[in-house]
C-alpha cells in the first residue's frame, strides 16, 4: 500500500488542522480561495515563486479540492505558524497504531509519555513502508515483539507540526487498527514511556489531549458505534 492511498486525512473538531500554503512573504495575510496543501513537496510543485508557509486553518475552514484543500474564508498572518523567524517547512513521515481488543466493547492501549496519555507511533526510517514503521515503531513502544501485532486495516492520516532545528517540521502520521497476542508490555524507557495501560474507547477519548489523536479516536468511536471494526 502507497502512502497516498491511505484515507482519509482526519480533522479535528475543535482545533486547527495545519497545511501548507504558497505565499509572498508580502502576501501572508491569505484570501479566501487560497490553495492548501498537506505536506510542503506537494506546495512547492505549485509553488515557483514565493515561499512556504505552515498556516493553523480553523475547524471546517478548508474543503478538500482535487489534490489540495481550499481555504473557504481569509485568514490574518497570525495564522502561520513558521514566521518570525521564519523556518522553511520539511516532511517528517510518521506511522502509529491504534490497538484494540473486545469487538463488543473496544477498549484502546495507551501508552503514558511525558506526562501526557499518548498513542504508540514514530518516525518512518528512509524508504519505510507506513504499514513497516507501524508495526517497528508500536512493537519498540509497547515492548512486544512484531509478531505479536496484526495490522487490521489503515484509519487514516493526522497532520500536526512544530519548530524543529531551525525548520519547521509537519508530520504527516498514518495509523493502523491493529490487534496483539502479547499480554505484558514492557514500556520503551528510551523514549520517555512510562506505562502501557488497556481503557475503554470512550475514556481513551477524554484521556489523550492531542487534537490530532482525539480526531482518530473519535473516527474509531463512530466505526465502532457502525458495526465496522
Amino acid at each position: 500500500m502507497r502512502i497516498q492511498t491511505v484515507s482519509p486525512l482526519l480533522l479535528p473538531r475543535e482545533a486547527a488542522q495545519v497545511f501548507v500554503a504558497c505565499a509572498s512573504e508580502e502576501d501572508l495575510e491569505l484570501p479566501e480561495g487560497t490553495l492548501l496543501w498537506e505536506t510542503p513537496e506537494q506546495a512547492a510543485a505549485t509553488c515557483p515563486e514565493g515561499k512556504l508557509w505552515v498556516v493553523a486553518v480553523p475547524p471546517g475552514g478548508a474543503v478538500r479540492n482535487g489534490e489540495s484543500w481550499q481555504l473557504q474564508r481569509s485568514l490574518p498572518v497570525s495564522a502561520v505558524r513558521n514566521r518570525s523567524p521564519y523556518r522553511p517547512p520539511i516532511t517528517v513521515p510518521a506511522a502509529g497504531g491504534v490497538v484494540v481488543r473486545s469487538a463488543e466493547a473496544p477498549e484502546v492501549l495507551l501508552i503514558h509519555r511525558r506526562g501526557h496519555w499518548d498513542l504508540p507511533k514514530g518516525k518512518c526510517d528512509p524508504g519505510e513502508s507506513p504499514e513497516a514503521c507501524a508495526r517497528r515503531e508500536v512493537s519498540e513502544e509497547l515492548g512486544i515483539s512484531p509478531e505479536a501485532l496484526r495490522l487490521r486495516k489503515p484509519l487514516g492520516r493526522t497532520i500536526h507540526a512544530y519548530p524543529l532545528d531551525g525548520h519547521y517540521a509537519v508530520k504527516p502520521t498514518w495509523w493502523f487498527l491493529m490487534e496483539t497476542t502479547a499480554t505484558t508490555f514492557t514500556p520503551q524507557a528510551a523514549e520517555d514511556i512510562r506505562e502501557v495501560c488497556w481503557f475503554p474507547l470512550e475514556e481513551a477519548c477524554r484521556r489523550v489531549r492531542y487534537p490530532t489523536l482525539q480526531a482518530l479516536l473519535q473516527h474509531l468511536a463512530e466505526l465502532a458505534g457502525s458495526g465496522l471494526l
